[in-house]
């Protein structure tokens, strides 16, 4: 009887310290959502967002691709909403934003402006999902380990769409044009590695043939198993076998300087001295 007394005890120990959480939990959401929410006209703070966008955050000659009205709610101050703009830029992805004021600040107290930038490159992934409890729609931004959330303003979700599908284009676009890239170096890499001949031309000798395409006289004749220097008219000789890399080509030699002797001038005769 006393073990199971004290395991009703424990029990209802636990209980109460939930449902006191749970309570406690709701009062304090309520309390912060009834005297701590914050909010500011939607209409003014984009519009210092875009006075602050051109005057100090765009870079000169910057172009905006997209734009899209979103808010964010940060975690150190969740009931105060920072309505603003979400701009995507050939360079970066930036975000400015206008916090509302404080209730014990001045009417004249300056808005709290708040920036974040991302380089818009493919390290960067915006991700879409609802937000906050799954009221409003949003995009989750990862870049090298920072993250960010922002939620579309109401009835403006189609701009944070065209934003993240932009986003994910420029991506795409970005490692096609890699992969492109590393393809042409491979065949590149591939056509360097070829076999090279040469047809032997009226005049040519061995040894200008070898250091026209960058080799030794003995390897003209260890590769094409000439017993000697000697070379015929239109004979094919192989100048560098399979897997070698081309040799660049021999620079001309540069021409002997020589000091002209009539340009030197006698040393100067004293005059003779007056008796």
């Amino acid at each position: 009887m006393r073990e199971n007394e004290g395991l009703y005890r424990a029990a209802r120990l636990i209980k109460r310290t939930v449902i006191g959480v749970i309570v406690l939990v709701i009062a304090v959401v309520v309390l912060g959502y009834v005297f701590l929410v914050r909010t500011v006209d939607r209409k003014a703070a984009w519009t210092d967002a875009a006075r602050e966008l051109e005057s100090s955050v765009l870079h000169y000659g910057e172009p905006v691709e997209r734009i899209a009205r979103v808010y964010q709610r940060r975690g150190t101050n969740y009931f105060r909403a920072a309505n603003g703009l979400l701009v995507a830029t050939p360079e970066r992805l930036l975000f400015v934003g206008i916090e509302p004021r404080d209730k014990l600040a001045g009417e004249d107290a300056p808005a709290a402006i708040i920036t974040s930038e991302f380089s818009n490159d493919t390290l960067l992934s915006l991700s879409e999902r609802r937000l906050y409890a799954l009221t409003a729609p949003g995009v989750v931004v990862n870049r090298g380990g920072r993250r960010e959330i922002f939620a579309a303003s109401s009835g403006y979700s189609s701009e944070l769409d065209s934003l993240a599908t932009y986003v994910e284009r420029r991506h795409a676009a970005e490692r096609r044009a890699v992969a492109a890239d590393r393809e042409l170096h491979q065949q590149i890499a591939a056509l360097m590695r070829r076999p090279l001949r040469y047809v032997v031309q009226r005049g040519d000798a061995l040894s200008t043939i070898a250091a026209r395409f960058g080799a030794t006289p003995s390897d003209i004749r260890e590769w094409n198993h000439l017993p000697n220097d000697r070379v015929r008219l239109r004979d094919t000789l192989l100048v560098k076998p399979e897997g070698l890399p081309k040799p660049p080509p021999a620079l001309p030699a540069a021409p002997a300087t020589r000091r002209d002797s009539t340009s030197r001038r006698p040393p100067a005769q004293s005059a003779p001295k007056k008796q």
